[in-house]
């Protein structure tokens, strides 16, 4: 057993001392600690956040060590039996990080806990040194304050929140007990209708999916006072941030608490369990390349929207307005046509969590769900409603991850393949290796369910005919084949359009009906610069909304049923 102490020298500090106590079966090995954290397809480097690394024999003198690369320290310890001790920064609360005050703990233990790469399958004991008046979250078993992991991929996916003001609610489906842990200013007064809400949507996920491993889940919530929406998925537990929490009440808050939850929640299944090879089993070492983001993030975007209307937690009007706002964000990026969604999902950990440059990518999130939509439309129509996108992952479930081993690119192909009972070649082709548009394809499918797709142009007057978007003056985005495309560039600073000051200018009400040219005056390079520019005929960052038919049939009202249960 690998046994390590967490404690603070002070209670206020933003460091956490870690001791680790162990006896190697070498007298030189080697101790790691994690470069990338499972949920995060990006590079942590973790080790930055480490100093002080200290070694010494079980009788408490120094041993030799040396560091061999960023993340890596090999120690030589005759006697096999050695401890262990640095400190680990903590600054920043997210739900990948690590946090320590003297008000509460928040280990994300991927970031903070060194491990032997010959010994992950071994079990791993923790103990905390924490005052005993504090409550702990963690899916880990526990006796008073040690917890204690089957192996260090369990201890790493199962973080821990600790504290003395901690809310807790529960609620129980299909004996299995499921929590909602709350740090934060929350006023809780609206509990039963949380708890209402969380009911329904589980009970339908594990209905859906037909297995749930666990007997226990936690939902473990940082409710800050600043602005944050983030959520990452472990083993038996997710950590989310979500704030402000002033307006934790609000109808938009407890929407979006709702749809991140039910995102999160479904991970149990899609990319905790239902994982690409590349990942099966985790590298913490390097980049975990794969192009299945679409099936992992995508797939789980678009149900976590879905559950909510299926299990009645939200209706009709809500999912349309979530449709919506994935339409917004696919079709005024014009990344689409640019790049795949495969080769989005190779390129996450290149810059997938930055804007990037102008149109280069389309999200993996927001792309793969539609995508997902499609092929689910598709098997819901050809099956006249015996099969959806449901049996797909139900199948993954049973053909890869209970056989323990992880699906490639032509796998998932092959499962909706057996599901709709004919090639997708075409369908993988043009939407997950190609850049076709989707929205004739999703036309002539929502049609088939009694809903249109309608052309909006973009509010912002000055994005819709010269094709720039600004933000406070600083120009951010720039349409192809735009008439800002031929005088503007990323970054300039607009003063003026003809000698009006741009901070007067209403952008959603400016008009430009009477005229087609105008003089914009800008700053390049701390240069001021004028040009003449057109307004076009184009329709610039402009999107498809979907909205109900007037009229529906039996049938399409049928289908209806089969995909949306309303």
């Amino acid at each position: 057993m690998i046994q390590y102490r967490l404690s603070q020298k002070f209670p206020h500090d933003s460091f956490l001392q870690v001791e680790i106590r162990l006896k190697s079966s070498n007298p030189t090995f080697e101790m790691k600690l994690p470069n990338w954290r499972p949920g995060r397809y990006q590079l942590g480097n973790f080790s930055k956040y480490l100093r002080n690394f200290q070694a010494f024999d079980h009788n408490g003198e120094a041993i030799d060590f040396s560091k061999t690369n960023k993340n890596t320290w090999r120690i030589n310890c005759p006697e096999n039996q050695c401890i262990i001790r640095y400190e680990i920064y903590t600054s920043i609360i997210d739900g990948g990080s690590t946090y320590v005050d003297e008000e509460h703990w928040y280990l994300n233990f991927i970031n903070c806990m060194l491990y032997e790469p010959n010994e992950m399958h071994r079990s791993h004991e923790i103990e905390l040194s924490i005052p005993g008046d504090w409550e702990i979250a963690c899916s880990l078993e526990r006796n008073g304050k040690k917890l204690l992991a089957k192996s260090f991929y369990e201890l790493v996916d199962s973080p821990l929140l600790a504290g003395k003001n901690l809310q807790h609610l529960q609620y129980k489906v299909n004996d299995i007990n499921f929590h909602l842990w709350f740090r934060g200013k929350v006023d809780l007064n609206n509990k039963e209708q949380i708890i209402t809400d969380f009911e329904k949507f589980t009970a339908l996920q594990i209905d859906t999916m037909g297995a749930f491993e666990s007997t226990d889940y936690h939902f473990l919530f940082q409710i800050p006072d600043e602005k944050a929406y983030h959520g990452v998925e472990h083993l038996n537990s997710t950590c989310i941030v979500l704030g402000p929490s002033k307006e934790f009440n609000s109808e938009a808050f407890y929407n979006n608490f709702l749809g991140i939850s039910s995102h999160e929640l479904f991970h149990y299944w899609n990319i905790i369990r239902i994982r690409p090879k590349e990942m099966y089993p985790y590298n913490f070492e390097t980049e975990n390349y794969f192009s299945t983001g679409y099936v992992a993030e995508g797939v789980t975007t678009y149900y976590g929207d879905l559950f909510l209307v299926r299990s009645g937690v939200k209706d009709l009007d809500w999912y349309l307005t979530e449709i919506n706002l994935l339409f917004k964000r696919h079709f005024e990026n014009y990344g689409r046509f640019n790049a795949s969604v495969a080769e989005s999902s190779w390129d996450l950990w290149l810059d997938g969590y930055e804007a990037g440059i102008p149109h280069r990518k389309v999200s993996i999130y927001v792309k793969g769900a539609l995508i997902a939509l499609i092929l689910d439309l598709r098997i819901i129509l050809e099956s006249k409603g015996e099969k959806s996108l449901d049996d797909v992952m139900r199948k993954l479930w049973n053909d890869f991850y209970t056989k323990d081993q992880g699906y490639s690119p032509e796998d998932y192909l092959r499962t909706a393949e057996e599901i709709i009972g004919h090639d997708l070649t075409a369908y993988s082709k043009l939407y997950i290796e190609g850049c076709e548009p989707l929205e004739k394809e999703l036309q002539e499918l929502l049609n088939q369910f009694g809903f249109k797709m309608e052309l909006k142009s973009n509010e912002n007057l000055l994005a819709h005919h010269f094709g720039f978007k600004s933000n406070e003056g600083k120009i951010i985005s720039i349409a192809p084949d735009s008439p800002a495309e031929k005088t503007l560039r990323i970054g300039d600073e607009i003063i003026s359009i003809d000698n009006q000051k741009f901070e007067e200018i209403d952008e959603e009400v400016f008009l430009l009906q009477d005229k087609t040219e105008y003089r914009i005056q800008f700053f390049r390079n701390n240069l001021q610069k004028e040009v003449r520019i057109n307004s076009g005929n184009d329709n610039y960052y402009s999107r498809y909304i979907i909205k109900e038919n007037d009229s529906i049939t039996e049938k399409e009202s049928l289908m209806r049923t089969k995909w949306l249960n309303v």
